[in-house]
């Protein structure tokens, strides 16, 4: 199993300012909690803005990707365009997010024989942009300079990089068109690889109904297995809750099955997704291990995120960085006014016997009830389901999906 994480800022030179720094003592030495569990909150507000819980359709994102493109972003901004990035992103001060960023990308790279996950960023800048020494001292691992008017010779570079660092699974993340008078871009690289702690067995997948709604339904090739699982119901979320650990258990897909069976009852569930309502769910004292009969579709779906991004973004707070009059970004240099014109997110998963692959890329251009124990609990997703793509050790949400259609995919 493999999945791949993108996330892209590029950013058009309007004019230029002061200066500013991310504060007068940046003191980067000091540990710090890897906890983002707060990003959770982020991911599921960008969710319901994008998603309607009555649609018909498949619906796939990675929270995480969009999240990581637009830290970048928050390091370099200042004033009103920063409170703004720091409220939508739930961040701390930009010293304590830059430490963030740097442990995850430390914790991310320690080999582990049981998966792969590491995280790659890369700021592209023109040459002709001012941008101050410290930040370039500080980011100097992630910065690199580029000539934006080669724009054929920067997209290749860019998709390279994109290409390179999740396995060949996004291979075309940005074009000539999206890099027209930009002169700079961020993007963000993430890569997993691993399989189910519990595999399917290939010969016990077998056609069976999927109900799209309670009076019609579908075939699809549908995984079974009996095993034990960490399982639980809960109130908060109005739905049964089940962890599939991968390999090693440090991530996890959580299917998420409603209580109610039809498109009321998954809205109920939807509306009750917050960050604090998904920790008490699936916390340990209320996903207990059980023996659970478990029926998964075999599936894969495709999504592309364009002209819905903007205004969703703007309704969770972040508007300055669109408005040319407005944005901030005089923390990264002698800069101003690069806004961000057009945001493009695109994503893919396929779940099947061995585990899990997806990929994310992110484009961001700027101009209990009681069981017996003698028989194993039901839980059939052959109905619309919720799943998450967890990692257990920093709480962190790094794919969403909803599964309602077999015969649905946004491309």
């Amino acid at each position: 199993m493999k999945f791949a994480v993108v996330g892209v800022v590029a950013a058009a030179l309007m004019g230029v300012v002061q200066t500013k720094g991310f504060t007068d003592n940046d003191d980067f030495g000091v540990k710090f909690n890897t906890n983002l569990s707060a990003v959770t909150d982020f991911g599921f507000d960008l969710y319901r803005r994008l998603d309607s819980a009555n649609s018909p359709k498949n619906f796939f994102f990675s929270p995480f990707s969009i999240w990581s493109a637009f830290i970048i972003a928050y390091l370099g901004s200042a004033g009103e365009t920063e409170a703004q990035l720091k409220r939508a992103l739930r961040v701390g001060s930009k010293v304590e997010t830059f430490k963030i960023w740097r442990a995850l990308d430390a914790l991310y790279q320690t080999s582990n024989n049981d998966y792969t996950f590491n995280i790659v960023n890369r700021a592209y800048i023109d040459y002709e942009l001012p941008i101050r020494p410290c930040i370039s001292e500080v980011l100097s691992n992630e910065i690199e300079r580029v000539d934006f008017r080669d724009v054929l010779n920067t997209v290749s570079r860019i998709n390279n990089f994109a290409s390179t660092n999740t396995k060949g699974k996004i291979n075309n993340l940005v074009t000539a068109g999206d890099l027209q008078d930009v002169q700079m871009a961020f993007v963000n690289a993430a890569y997993f690889k691993g399989t189910w702690q519990f595999q399917f067995k290939p010969t016990t997948t077998i056609p069976q109904r999927f109900y799209v709604t309670p009076q019609s339904y579908k075939v699809v090739p549908m995984m079974t297995q009996v095993a034990s699982f960490r399982y639980g119901e809960s109130e908060q979320v109005a739905a049964s809750v089940l962890e599939l650990p991968y390999t090693g258990e440090r991530v996890s897909m959580f299917l998420f099955l409603p209580d109610q069976e039809g498109p009321q009852g998954f809205a109920n569930m939807v509306s009750r997704l917050s960050g604090n309502n998904l920790r008490e769910a699936i916390h340990q004292e209320n996903l207990r291990k059980k023996k659970v009969d478990l029926k998964l579709p075999k599936f894969r779906m495709e999504m592309k995120l364009s002209d819905e991004m903007i205004p969703a973004l703007m309704d969770m707070g972040i508007r300055d960085i669109f408005d040319s009059e407005k944005v901030d970004f005089t923390t990264l240099g002698n800069i101003r006014n690069l806004t961000l014109e057009k945001v493009i997110h695109k994503a893919f998963v396929e779940v099947n016997e061995e585990g899990t692959e997806a990929a994310a890329a992110t484009a961001l251009a700027i101009s209990s009830k009681s069981l017996r124990r003698d028989f194993p609990v039901r839980f059939h997703c052959n109905r619309p389901f919720l799943f998450l793509i967890r990692d257990n050790e920093t709480y962190n949400n790094l794919f969403m999906g909803v599964y309602r259609d077999p015969d649905t995919a946004r491309s």
